[in-house]
């Protein structure tokens, strides 16, 4: 993998911010795009790329399929077996039943994605796994394209390519073959599943006063039109969902299956919630991401699947050997020897976008006890993850280069990956990262 700046950075100061700068309008204002292309003052979306040979895009597709299986089966295991202890998983006990006890969808998660980092050796590694409201979907294909054509144009390698230039029209179809996976209620599974006579109708719940999440939503509902436009889709704040002689409703009609983009941890705590939960476990609507989709999400899933790796009745060869050497040792914290070390990351088990994140060389004997005593941390194998060339504007539109850390998402969509959403930042990534495309050089072998 290697920065397509080298490329680049022949174009003239003056003209490469000007590009910058209008990469960054054109995606806050594109039907489906970014609303907030800012991110604190800074251009969201870099004028760069990652740019991946192909036996790193055919290794990266081969990881996210297995590690998809596994998260599966591992999911599978922990909610049906009734002695598990979901609370060292981070869980909460009050939604224990729920998690049990609601109907399972087609798919552990319509839309995931692992996040990927290359190690010295050129393998990926496993960060983390987002299933609960993954980002990404409008830059790894609404501003991917526009930025492919603009990167295409300034570098000199005629050999690069997408990697999935239908990765839009993926993400709707597993969201409308989710829609129409016809939940069975818990303790009648054994009945068939009736057939749906029409389309489903399906919901999106988004808090009106986040703009990312409302952009996304948007983006979403636009993909299901462009696949099918006799569609009917429901845009809605919490407030806007009611529950009516056990049918769901949102802005006063009824819905077939609902997604909702905002972290479910902000959700549980709303009055409606206990709806919301009643109407996913009797079937009368479907939960597209549901809690066993956000269960997923715990970073001590991590854990789990590291502590199991050589579970012969779990995991087949494959995934045993996939597990061993492209998962970096992970354990809760609570199960870590208690001395500090400088080797691992310290993670919160439902963090977001990099909070909750330290470098545990940064830590004190002091801190380390802290987080033992909460227990609601894992901790990880640290990677060297080799920095790569960059340019970025800052918040004055002032041009900047240095070196940044690349974090390779990778898209699992309906159970087949799907391609990648990337950011270049801070070695920990956070919210201040950037996206920059991940593209294919069809002329570099690794």
């Amino acid at each position: 993998m290697y920065s397509l700046i080298s490329q680049l950075n022949s174009t003239q100061q003056t003209r490469f911010v000007q590009i910058a700068r209008a990469l960054n309008t054109w995606a806050a204002l594109v039907p489906g795009g970014l609303i907030e292309s800012q991110v604190r003052g800074q251009p969201y979306v870099g004028f760069n790329a990652l740019v991946l040979g192909q036996t790193e895009r055919d290794e990266l597709a081969h990881l996210t399929h297995v590690f998809g299986q596994v998260w599966f089966k591992a999911l599978a295991a922990i909610v049906s077996d009734p002695t598990s202890d979901l609370t060292l998983l981070g869980w909460p006990t009050a939604l224990n039943f729920p998690l049990r006890s609601e109907p399972p969808n087609r798919w552990l998660t319509a839309l995931g994605r692992f996040d990927f980092a290359l190690d010295p050796d050129g393998h990926w590694q496993l960060l983390e796994f987002n299933s609960d409201t993954p980002s990404g979907a409008q830059e790894a294909s609404l501003i991917e394209a526009r930025s492919f054509g603009l990167l295409s144009r300034f570098s000199r390698n005629y050999h690069l390519a997408r990697l999935k230039p239908n990765i839009g029209l993926a993400m709707a179809q597993a969201l409308l073959d989710e829609a129409n996976f016809v939940p069975v209620p818990f303790e009648i599974e054994a009945a068939p599943a009736a057939s749906p006579t029409r389309p489903p109708i399906i919901g999106f719940l988004a808090r009106g006063r986040h703009l990312t999440d409302l952009a996304q939503v948007l983006y979403y509902t636009q993909a299901l039109h462009e696949l099918d436009p006799t569609l009917q889709c429901i845009v809605g704040d919490p407030l806007n969902l009611a529950l009516v002689n056990n049918r769901p409703l949102l802005l006063g009609q009824p819905i077939d299956a609902l997604y909702r983009l905002f972290p479910i941890e902000d959700f549980w705590r709303d009055p409606i919630f206990a709806a919301y939960t009643q109407a996913n476990l009797n079937g009368s609507f479907k939960c597209l991401n549901n809690l066993r989709g956000f269960l997923a999400q715990s970073k001590a899933i991590l854990a789990w699947v590291w502590r199991e790796r050589e579970n012969t009745e779990l995991f087949d060869a494959t995934e045993r050997t996939v597990i061993a050497s492209h998962l970096p040792p992970t354990y809760v914290i609570k199960d870590f020897a208690s001395e500090p070390s400088p080797h691992y990351v310290v993670k919160e088990i439902f963090g977001r976008e990099g909070i909750g994140v330290w470098d545990s060389a940064n830590l004190d004997a002091t801190q380390w006890q802290t987080f033992r005593q909460n227990g609601n941390y894992i901790v990880q194998g640290k990677i060297n993850i080799a920095p790569l060339p960059h340019y970025w504007l800052d918040a004055q539109n002032q041009l900047q280069s240095g070196l940044v850390t690349p974090c390779v998402g990778s898209f699992l969509i309906g159970g087949e990956w799907g391609g990648c959403y990337s950011r270049v930042g801070k070695p920990i990534t956070d919210s201040s990262a950037q996206f920059v495309p991940t593209l294919l050089d069809r002329s570099a072998p690794t």
